[in-house]
């Protein structure tokens, strides 16, 4: 396949195929015509121009990959002046400022279209304007900023779903790098807030060029580094919790960027520190802390031999460090654990232009650290209503990653039509190894009779290694200014399975107009995931023995409890298809109604596999799950500081539910699909940031969903009721801000941005806790609520 491409790539002429196109808008909003814009390739010495259309638009075709500056000039007005990098075609907007008014700072931010003619997937795509501008809690990690746009949803344990998806079934990427966790699924390396230009989610993904990620694709984008230095600086005054008189917060972030040789070698450093102190309302003091320690940095290179010749060296170091993991009111402080993590990840890239043909190569190297220790071992004694002792395991591990990408992209001609085209493999080669030390723990009724005593026998570690290839090859056909589509199909293969995997997809785009304003969309497609490393290397670790007692009695020998993997292992995929209109009612107004279903085969689970002295546990295919939405969205991005939006899903996601590691119960067994763990079937989000008078700008994000499902248990941790046929309450949240900035005097151009917030503004009840167990006193009594909190942000910015 990759052979065809690379024969196609040295057959065919190519062309330079790439967009740029904006809009120019005055201080009002309102659009300018007849204005001068320019376009320049510095470099290359070359320079276009053109005007301004009456709705204020201008658009440059042909264009190849690179660096370029944009002008606008009109007279009565500053002129405005911008570099733009060019990857893929892209839009950028203009506010002109008049001369008559004090000059202040123009913000030049690359986003698409309202509606995105060129893509034929779902998708949504956050800019740093969003990511900085709209409230939420937890603002160190981007990804609490995704979960609040349309499909997206973090569960309690702050995993990320898209469209009903399992955390291991999303694909993250920083500027091509693949920061998956490649043992259990999720984001491995977090980002700093301040180094994200945009973020593209690929809802559906129906591009053959990605793998492995059949839940969705989160293209994380780095800010831009161009001749001009920037230097913010963030969050550094330390937030107080007056009613506990101590520090409980302090995030202060830094990014500086610019130029090591003007137009040929620039940097980038961007570093977040978080500090968080929380106090549990339910404990008493002074066992009712949680400490939380996270430092993300990232140090970018870049270096322009040509604009069609780029080379790019990212370092990602990252570090965590949280105390008494898993406090709650009954599990005090001695039975919580200590999590620590540090890692680092090292790529790099090279992209280069020959004859309008784009090559993209890139190696990478990550490794990581992690722990999760119990603060002593005591022997762990667990009844309904409070945990006493230490947690009952140990857990270490560390996770090397290679991997090494390369695709070649190009556009021709034939019989009338253009194709894109694009092609390219990638390997992936992993090592991880663990070590898990599990001991002994009892279990108790609420009468304080023993039911239940588990112990450990066996080696405690295991190593795996992984070999992983794909290849793909795509094809988007124009066949005219309305109608595209684009075909693929991809191939992946890993050791640990030892199956070909192919999977066809196909998409389309119609614009019913011939323009923008109105856009049909849909595909079909197969997708496949990866096998998870931890469920595989818990095969070679401690085997369980579990004695049972009633009222202190033993009632049978030791049954001892193996985990097998079965020998028919496959890798995991599903069918997914969709269909969404997407129209521009009025001027910057856009709906989307989009219907979504996906069906999920040969899913992986543990499974109960009955044996003469109990059971033992299977790791197998046994596994099935359904996923059905429909989305109502309305979108109005006006310009650059001000957006609305406002979105309502009805989902159903279901999945046949595996069994518990550390407390199985056979039944599970016998459960049909059932309601996942995440499934919200009705969720409305809304949010906005727009200018007030005087200078202040203002936002706002508005929550509300069905509860999470939860599944009954008794003092044995078995299933009472029906599986997830409990909810938790229903969730509600409503964030605001206000920010002013001002110039700092004799601060050089330097502003400084005062914001206020609150969180949870009507203080809505929204636990995170509850008491499952029927035979517990506390049995369905809520808890660990966030409640109303106020916050501050000061920045110092320089652009």
């Amino acid at each position: 396949m990759l052979f065809c491409a690379l024969l196609f790539f040295f057959l065919f002429p190519q062309t330079d195929f790439l967009s740029l196109g904006g809009t120019v808008l005055d201080t009002d909003a309102n659009a300018a015509a007849n204005v001068n814009v320019r376009l320049e390739q510095p470099t290359e010495q070359k320079h276009w121009d053109t005007m301004t259309l009456a709705d204020g638009s201008f658009r440059f075709e042909r264009l190849s990959y690179g660096t370029y500056r944009l002008t606008i000039h009109k007279d009565g007005y500053f002129d405005v002046s911008a570099e733009v990098r060019l990857e893929t075609s892209k839009t950028v907007e203009f506010t002109l400022a008049a001369a008559q008014k004090i000059e202040q700072e123009i913000d030049v931010v690359a986003r698409p279209e309202p509606i995105n003619p060129e893509s034929v997937s779902s998708e949504n795509t956050v800019n740093d304007e969003v990511i900085q501008n709209i409230p939420y809690t937890g603002r160190q990690n981007f990804l609490n900023a995704l979960s609040l746009m349309p499909a997206v949803v973090r569960d309690g344990n702050g995993q990320l779903h898209i469209h009903g998806s399992r955390p291991d079934q999303i694909r993250y990427q920083l500027d091509g790098m693949n920061l998956t966790d490649a043992t259990a699924g999720g984001l491995a390396s977090n980002i700093p807030l301040d180094a994200i230009e945009s973020v593209d989610m690929d809802l559906v993904g129906y591009s053959s060029e990605f793998g492995k990620g059949s839940g969705g694709i989160v293209r994380v984008h780095s800010q831009f580094i161009g001749d001009k230095y920037k230097f913010n600086v963030t969050d550094f005054v330390p937030g107080i919790d007056f009613r506990e008189k101590s520090i409980a917060e302090f995030s202060p972030r830094l990014l500086f960027s610019g130029p090591v040789v003007r137009n040929k070698l620039w940097f980038m450093y961007s570093g977040s520190l978080r500090y968080i102190h929380n106090w549990l309302d339910n404990l008493p003091k002074p066992d009712n802390q949680q400490r939380q320690t996270m430092s993300d940095q990232l140090v970018k290179l870049q270096w322009n031999l040509r604009e069609s010749h780029v080379v790019t060296i990212d370092l990602i170091h990252n570090t965590e460090f949280f105390g008494n993991n898993g406090l709650s009111v009954i599990r005090p402080r001695e039975t919580t654990t200590n999590y620590v993590r540090r890692g680092t990840t090292l790529a790099v890239s090279e992209r280069r232009v020959i004859g309008g043909k784009l090559l993209e190569s890139m190696l990478q190297w990550t490794s990581r650290h992690d722990s999760d220790l119990a603060k002593g071992t005591e022997l762990l004694e667990m009844r309904p209503q409070l945990w006493t002792g230490n947690y009952f395991s140990d857990q270490r591990g560390h996770v090397q990653r290679w991997h090494a990408v390369q695709s070649i992209a190009w556009q021709q001609q034939t019989a009338g039509l253009t194709h894109r085209l694009k092609a390219g493999g990638e390997f992936d080669y992993v090592d991880s190894s663990l070590q898990l030390d599990r001991r002994r723990f009892e279990l108790f009724n609420e009468s304080g009779a023993l039911r239940s005593s588990v112990f450990f026998v066996g080696p405690n570690s295991a190593d795996l290694h992984n070999l992983e290839y794909g290849a793909f090859v795509q094809d988007r056909v124009v066949f005219n200014s309305k109608l595209q589509a684009e075909a693929g199909i991809r191939y992946d293969r890993e050791r640990l399975v030892g199956r070909n995997n192919f999977a066809p997809r196909l998409g389309f785009a119609f614009l019913p107009r011939g323009t923008s304003r109105s856009k049909i969309s849909g595909g079909i497609g197969l997708f496949y995931d990866n096998i998870t490393f931890i469920n595989i290397e818990l095969t070679g670790l401690q085997r369980r023995f579990t004695t049972t007692y009633d009222d202190g009695i033993p009632i049978s020998a030791s049954a001892p409890t193996s985990i097998h993997v079965s020998p028919y292992l496959r890798n995991p995929y599903g069918l997914h298809w969709n269909v969404a209109w997407e129209n521009e009612w009025a001027p910057r107004w856009v709906s989307r109604i989009e219907y979504i279903q996906k069906n999920g085969r040969d899913q992986t689970r543990l499974a109960a596999l009955t044996t003469p002295a109990g059971f033992d546990i299977l790791f197998d295919n046994s596994g099935k799950s359904h996923y059905r939405a429909v989305e109502f969205s309305l979108d109005r991005p006006i310009r650059t500081d001000l957006r609305i939006l406002a979105s309502y899903i009805y989902s159903n996601a279901k999945a046949r539910p595996s069994i518990s590691l550390d407390f199985p119960d056979p039944a599970v067994e016998f459960i049909p699909e059932v309601p996942v763990e995440w499934n919200a079937t009705h969720r409305f989000v809304s949010w906005g940031y727009f200018p007030l008078p005087s200078h202040l700008y203002a936002s706002f994000s508005i929550e509300a969903r069905s509860g999470f499902p939860f599944t009954a248990i008794n003092d044995l941790n078995h299933v009472i009721g029906g599986y997830n046929s409990n909810r938790m309450p229903a969730f509600f949240t409503t964030n605001a801000s206000l920010e002013k900035q001002l110039p700092i005097p004799f601060g050089n151009g330097k502003r400084v941005a005062l914001r206020i917030g609150v969180t949870n503004l009507f203080n809505h009840f929204n636990p995170r806790f509850v008491d499952p167990n029927v035979n517990s006193p506390n049995f369905l009594h809520f808890s660990d609520s966030s409640r109303r909190h106020f916050v501050a942000r000061l920045r110092i910015l320089k652009k």
